[in-house]
């Protein structure tokens, strides 16, 4: 089977993060990708660069544009207002998100109505447009959930609300991701399952992302990465067949979209979608 993929970057911070961004956007244009999404930074300059960086990508590439979009910390109106406005930019696709703006969610419940969940954010987001609209999970259960069965409860309420997919959490474990297929299935979650591919460019830096984010990190990673600690060449040639090997194996369970998760990083890395077995014929098509 072949594969689609979607490619996520962040909005650079500097002249350096902007070539390297364009760059890596650039060549992934030639892949053919699903769409591009672009995180958001909820409030300030950072809401304002990311709003700017998703103008650029609209102007600059014909690639579909996916907004992220997080309600934490912010009123619906607000928030409504930000997705109106990636609207009329001509953004149709949303990735709907809480966010993890914990602190600012108390200022701006004293600023008016907020969404208490992702279910209800979306119901808001159509209101104002039909957007295709993308929602996380975590194959490994959401660090904060009581339990599976809650988890994949509130999930459900996503997809029931008008979810067209669900992109997953990074994860390194298979078995895992069999097992929460198992139990979306199980609760009539029919919308495609998008698993989510992290390249580990830096394993050291992937390890606390994943402690945070609750997925394990199988004890071959440490072996398979521990050459390469200090040498940043051969991380990069691992960590690129680590994620292609990784996506053959989804693809043979089934799995044809794939959401790589590219830290903006270099070409190489980020191409790593190409070079699984599955995707040859596409890429060459390209």
């Amino acid at each position: 089977m072949t594969i689609s993929c979607s490619y996520e970057f962040f909005p650079p911070g500097n002249a350096l993060g902007e070539r390297r961004f364009w760059r890596t956007l650039g060549c992934l244009e030639t892949l053919n990708p699903s769409f591009f999404s672009i995180t958001y930074g909820a409030l300030g300059s950072a809401q304002d660069n990311s709003v700017a960086t998703i103008r650029n990508v609209l102007a600059e590439s014909q690639v579909p544009v996916a907004a992220h979009l997080t309600f934490e910390g912010s009123t619906k109106e607000e928030i409504i207002n930000v997705a109106a406005q990636l609207r009329d930019m001509g953004v149709d696709k949303i990735v709907a998100l809480r966010g993890d703006d914990r602190d600012n969610a108390i200022n701006a419940r004293k600023r008016g109505d907020c969404y208490d969940n992702v279910a209800e954010f979306i119901a808001g987001l159509l209101e104002i447009h039909p957007f295709d609209i993308s929602v996380a999970c975590y194959p490994e259960v959401h660090p904060k959930a009581r339990n599976a069965a809650d988890d994949i409860l509130a999930l459900k309420s996503k997809v029931d609300a008008g979810a067209n997919r669900v992109i997953t959490q990074f994860f390194f474990d298979i078995d895992a991701m069999q097992r929460f297929q198992d139990r979306a299935d199980a609760a009539g979650i029919s919308v495609p399952v998008v698993p989510g591919i992290l390249p580990v460019r830096d394993f050291t830096k992937m390890t606390q992302f994943a402690e945070r984010c609750g997925t394990a990190v199988p004890k071959h990673l440490y072996e398979r990465f521990s050459p390469a600690k200090d040498d940043p060449a051969l991380a990069a040639h691992l960590a690129k067949s680590h994620a292609e090997e990784f996506i053959d194996s989804l693809n043979i369970l089934g799995y044809e979209k794939f959401h790589i998760y590219t830290l903006n990083q270099p070409i190489e890395l980020a191409q790593c979608a190409a070079g699984s077995r599955a995707a040859i014929p596409k890429a060459a098509n390209a």
